[in-house]
């Protein structure tokens, strides 16, 4: 396969992937209401068995969704700068500084994800909580795999934009020599 073959088999699979990209970014806030407005507590393990919270009032499924809206719109966010991406190489457009700042930014996001997550997790629990007496409601704070996984992958993204960066100035300086 040659250098052109290539570069198309990247542009239209990257095509593909701007448009999957985008229905996960409508498919997901969309699910997210959908399971606190109808699944009960014992099929949503969020925070642990949600059975001990009792049933849900529509109040506490509303507070949830607001509260899970912190960590899904990082996500999102996150999401919407690898559509970016995958829109500028459908582009044709591999070596350019707005690949980096894609790369870069949805790396923080990714970062920021982790606490986001474990703020999540923890204001859930105290909302869920909220209506039960003193000595019975709860605060839980919770450090889980995927939140250390957040941050390695969020790190290692910036790392890569990093190196993005350095091929993004040879390319250019390759552009430039006659």
């Amino acid at each position: 396969m040659g250098p052109t073959e290539r570069t198309e088999r990247i542009k239209r699979i990257s095509n593909r992937f701007q448009w999957l990209i985008a229905a996960l970014r409508i498919a997901l806030p969309l699910l997210m209401v959908f399971l606190w407005m109808t699944l009960s507590l014992d099929e949503l393990e969020v925070i642990g068995p949600l059975s001990a919270y009792g049933p849900l009032t529509m109040t506490e499924r509303l507070g949830a969704i607001a509260i899970t809206l912190l960590p899904l719109f990082i996500f999102l966010y996150a999401l919407g700068k690898l559509q970016l991406l995958f829109r500028l190489y459908a582009a044709g457009k591999f070596f350019e500084r707005e690949n980096v700042e894609c790369f870069t930014r949805m790396g923080w996001a990714l970062l920021l994800s982790a606490p986001a997550s474990i703020l999540y997790k923890a204001a859930l629990s105290v909302w869920l909580s909220f209506d039960h007496p003193a000595g019975e409601r709860s605060l839980s704070i919770s450090i889980s795999s995927n939140d250390i996984a957040l941050l390695t992958f969020g790190g290692a993204v910036i790392i890569v934009s990093w190196v993005m960066a350095e091929a993004v100035e040879l390319s250019h300086e390759n552009a430039q020599i006659i």
